[in-house]
């Protein structure tokens, strides 16, 4: 188990990005918390597999077509 502070940087229609990550923490079974959240800037605490957290980032990537991520961070806390 590791636990991540995650910055999700861009165009993040919040909403959906929070919904969006809310689904993938669940979908691998991740611990989320969200920590700040706005249009261009969404940090999140995860703990989990790190394998699973890697698999979380590339689903971000992925994310809905309203939601344009420009940059992901990952900083083991």
């Amino acid at each position: 188990m590791v636990t991540r502070r995650v910055s999700l940087e861009g165009a993040l229609k919040t909403e959906s990005c929070l919904a969006m990550v809310s689904h993938f923490a669940r979908r691998l079974s991740l611990s989320s918390t969200v920590t700040s959240a706005t249009p261009s800037y969404i940090t999140l605490i995860l703990t989990g597999d790190e394998r699973l957290i890697d698999m979380f980032e590339i689903a971000c990537w992925l994310g809905p077509d309203d939601v344009n991520i420009d940059t992901i961070t990952l900083e083991t806390v």
